[in-house]
């Protein structure tokens, strides 16, 4: 069973007794920072996405892109299947098409690499395309290459857990400690509260963020791509 931010929040805000808009906005902001933390400490937020390959051969990267764990398309019978990796994609320079010889098919001394590739970047064995494991950090962008432009890339990634909205989905292991983090935080500066229950509620947070980081021991990664792979197909909104 899942349970939303948004879900999570009201809930607070009923316990505390305080539902007005504005605690529900302040309660929300402060939600999205724990979830951030939790994300990077113990969650592994692996989320996916569908990038249309510009005429630079370039995809930009979700804003809230850590690092890729798959990089691939989505083929006509609707598995996926993985781009090949390689290493000297340049990064920069005047981009990965030859204006020039757009309308030529392009060899190299070991076979055909197809219309737009790069001159002397070598066959490979992968027929899909490539993409450099160097993520250009300057454009915030994946560099292909031999992948026509106006495509989609099938990316699997992991996300900070900056992009979050009230609709957003709460591993259920998670629940508790992010409440925990709610609470402590939305009192930690009220002047109303002592501060023996201020200490009491930092306590909590971390120790339900230790039971939260124990249970998901057993979530392996792979479980983990699962149940994204399957919300993906689910629905193509991101």
């Amino acid at each position: 069973m899942t349970v939303t931010l948004d879900e999570i929040v009201r809930s607070v805000q009923s316990d505390m007794g305080m539902n007005t808009t504005h605690d529900y906005l302040r309660f929300l902001h402060i939600a999205q920072r724990g979830l951030k933390e939790l994300t990077f400490d113990i969650l592994g937020n692996f989320k996916v996405d569908l990038l249309e390959v510009s005429s630079a051969l370039r995809v930009d990267l979700p804003s809230d892109f850590v690092d890729y764990v798959f990089i691939g398309l989505v083929a006509d019978n609707g598995t996926l299947v993985p781009l090949g990796a390689k290493d000297n994609i340049p990064l920069v320079g005047t981009g990965n098409t030859l204006p020039a010889l757009a309308s030529e098919t392009i060899y190299n001394d070991e076979n055909i690499i197809g219309m737009g590739g790069i001159y002397g970047n070598g066959g490979g064995q992968n027929s899909y395309g490539y993409y450099s494991p160097k993520i250009d950090t300057a454009n915030d962008q994946i560099v292909l290459t031999s992948i026509a432009a106006g495509k989609f890339v099938y990316l699997e990634y992991i996300g900070d857990g900056s992009v979050t909205t009230g609709h957003s989905v709460v591993h259920p292991y998670a629940e508790e400690a992010l409440a925990s983090y709610i609470y402590w935080k939305a009192i930690q500066r009220r002047r109303t509260y002592p501060q023996n229950e201020k200490q009491a509620a930092r306590q909590d947070w971390y120790n339900e963020k230790r039971k939260a980081r124990g249970r998901l021991k057993s979530f392996t990664m792979e479980e983990a791509l699962q149940t994204v792979r399957k919300g993906f197909k689910q629905s193509p909104k991101f």
